[in-house]
């Protein structure tokens, strides 16, 4: 009997009175006695959340499965995107169907892959130590802790949890299809957003014919479309409604006849692509290792 009871503990975070009372009531068979235990002990909850940073046009969810009794994280996934279609779903949707909603919104081709990484890492960092709120899953303490994270970026977010059983944790549904993305405002493949750019001309500078991959080189957005202004101001191409010129890093060059087509590369997503004559002189500068998106979030 001990010894299914310490089984049973150790396969179930359940305390000891407890693992007794589920074998007595499954007459000692141990695998009905974990049937009971999964189905009784509700100390799981999913804390989900789809937030919209307006000053940044960044668009979110993110959900967090964590243990009430633990006061530990068991799972926790983010998607950061400038879709805004990812928006318009609710997070009041069972946490199984968001986190697979999460992942294929990570292959979308609006995400933005370092960002998301660097998000959820932080979000996991920060969140651990608040112990009162993984103890309580408090609906509003967990709007809060969102709001805050981002400060002092404006943040909008809804927020919902779920109350979850051990069984219902441990047995993922069966037969459901992910959620499928909703167009991309960008482009149907991830990286398809390319931009029609130009060079920024310097009369001591290198020439198109001479340029190579990783060179950096000055740019101007050309492209008149709306998601280009869009992304024009994602990325720092626009301030005040002016532009400045934007450093990017040369990925393709592609020789024609007495010219160069040129692909450069903003960020995850997002490239621009430009021809022009070989004799066309560029300032070749260095490349800048500090990712944009962390221009734009002012973390240390």
């Amino acid at each position: 009997m001990q010894e299914k009871v310490r089984l049973l503990m150790e396969e179930t975070g359940c305390e000891q009175g407890e693992a007794e009372l589920a074998l007595e009531l499954a007459g000692e068979d141990l695998e009905k006695a974990i049937h009971t235990i999964e189905s009784l002990l509700r100390h799981i909850f999913a804390l989900k959340a789809k937030f919209y940073l307006p000053e940044k046009n960044f668009y979110g969810l993110l959900m967090a499965v964590i243990n009430t009794k633990t006061k530990s994280i068991l799972r926790l996934s983010t998607v950061i995107s400038y879709n805004p279609a990812l928006y318009e779903n609710s997070p009041e949707m069972d946490w199984y169907t968001l986190e697979k909603l999460i992942f294929s919104y990570r292959l979308d081709g609006g995400s933005i892959p370092d960002f998301t990484q660097d998000i959820e890492n932080r979000i996991q960092q920060s969140l651990a130590p608040l112990k009162e709120l993984l103890a309580k899953a408090d609906k509003e303490a967990f709007g809060s802790f969102v709001t805050g994270f981002f400060a002092p970026e404006k943040v909008v977010a809804v927020i919902e949890t779920e109350e979850l059983n051990l069984a219902q944790f441990r047995r993922l549904p069966d037969g459901q299809e992910t959620p499928s993305v909703k167009a991309n405002a960008v482009g149907s493949d991830p990286g398809a957003v390319v931009l029609q750019v130009g060079l920024i001309e310097d009369k001591n500078g290198r020439p198109a014919g001479r340029l190579t991959e990783q060179d950096v080189v000055l740019t101007t957005i050309t492209d008149s479309r709306d998601i280009a202004h869009y992304l024009a101001h994602l990325i720092g191409h626009k301030k005040d409604d002016k532009s400045t010129p934007l450093p990017a890093v040369i990925k393709k060059v592609t020789a024609h006849k007495g010219e160069s087509e040129i692909l450069v590369f903003y960020a995850p997503g997002i490239s621009g692509i430009t021809r022009v004559e070989n004799d066309f002189k560029v300032k070749v500068g260095e490349e800048n290792n500090q990712p944009w998106w962390k221009k734009i979030i002012n973390w240390n």
